[in-house]
């Protein structure tokens, strides 16, 4: 019998991610995905409405799709109809973009204008130390505003600095942003930019480290996956390309709601989500292990080490039997609760509009 509360899947997953191209104008030593503008890989506008349709009918509670990259925009007339093609399904929407389109005002503000069109919920600019080698401060500062001149949420992601830069404090310090900011128009985040090489500059000290690092993997049952090669994920997080498990299966030809659904039957997704992968590692990394955990400083981190280790793949699957009935009751105990707390907000919602 599954482990799995009742109407489990009623809820999730919430969340369809579009990882439309891994084509990005940027080419950031630290890209996550490895983007840059000579890797081609892209879905077609099709492929991504199969997706969200398909999406939309297996899975009664997702609300929002996210569309991501590389670089989401270079899609141009295609990622609007996709957008469009989400909102008319009734669902949120979200695009992830470096900005780079606001280097021309006038066509920002036409972006902005089309996007309000199509019906987008928000949007979120990436930018920081990295980015800004290739996409200046002034496309990201256009581009915000001419999403606020749209009353488009906007929330604005800054990776966190080196020892000797200040693009972060230049870019929360800017006039224009402070006072869109002060007028409640645009939201500021600092964020974790995680280390993929040894020779990657340390980032100054992220003040929730520790917080972030001790949860749960909230990627894994809420959040189904498109990547551009067509392949079903299980997480769109920093290491997916670096992890074959995550992937379930391709969108052609599969049934998708029995590759997502067939999670259950993985007791390494669940594990990840009630322990996270950072306790997991802390406790099963070998003691002869050169991994320094003090130089851990996002969760997908600890995820890589935790799949790609093989002192640590070594160590699981010798002890893993003793974790299973601790961690199931546990994850039952958690989801149940949030099931419950989720029943009582839609029924609220539902009161209300009634």
């Amino acid at each position: 019998m599954s482990c799995f509360p009742t109407g489990y899947w009623e809820q999730y997953p919430n969340t369809a991610t579009v990882i439309t191209t891994y084509t990005c104008n940027a080419a950031c030593k630290e890209c996550c995905f490895e983007c840059n503008p000579s890797v081609k890989a892209r879905l077609s506008l099709d492929e991504i409405k199969q997706f969200i349709s398909h999406s939309k009918a297996n899975f009664p509670g997702l609300k929002l799709v996210v569309f991501s990259g590389g670089e989401c925009f270079l899609l141009g007339k295609d990622l609007i109809e996709a957008i469009r093609f989400a909102s008319d399904h009734g669902l949120l929407t979200r695009c992830v973009t470096n900005g780079y389109w606001g280097k021309n005002r006038e066509k920002a503000q036409k972006i902005a204008q089309d996007l309000t069109d199509a019906g987008i919920t928000e949007i979120n600019i990436s930018t920081g130390k990295d980015h800004s080698e290739w996409i200046s401060i002034d496309s990201v500062v256009a581009a915000a505003e001419a999403l606020a001149g749209q009353n488009i949420t906007t929330l604005i992601t800054v990776e966190q600095d080196t020892a000797d830069s200040a693009i972060a404090t230049q870019i929360t310090q800017h006039p224009i942003i402070k006072h869109l900011k002060e007028q409640n128009k645009i939201n500021l985040q600092r964020n974790t930019w995680m280390p993929f090489y040894d020779t990657s500059e340390e980032r100054k000290d992220v003040p929730n480290r520790d917080e972030q690092l001790a949860k749960g993997c909230d990627q894994v049952f809420e959040n189904i996956v498109l990547t551009p090669h067509g392949e079903i994920s299980a997480c769109c997080g920093l290491t997916l390309e670096h992890i074959p498990e995550m992937k379930l299966g391709q969108l052609q030809g599969g049934d998708l709601s029995q590759l997502f659904k067939g999670q259950e039957e993985d007791f390494m997704k669940v594990w990840l989500r009630t322990e996270g992968p950072y306790k997991i590692l802390k406790k099963y990394r070998p003691h002869d292990s050169n991994i320094n955990l003090e130089k851990i400083v996002h969760p997908c981190q600890a995820c890589a080490h935790l799949h790609k280790d093989e002192g640590i793949r070594r160590n699981l699957l010798d002890n893993y039997h003793s974790e299973i009935i601790p961690v199931m009751k546990k994850f039952n105990a958690k989801e149940r609760l949030d099931l419950i707390c989720y029943s009582a907000e839609k029924n609220a919602v539902n009161l209300t509009e009634e």
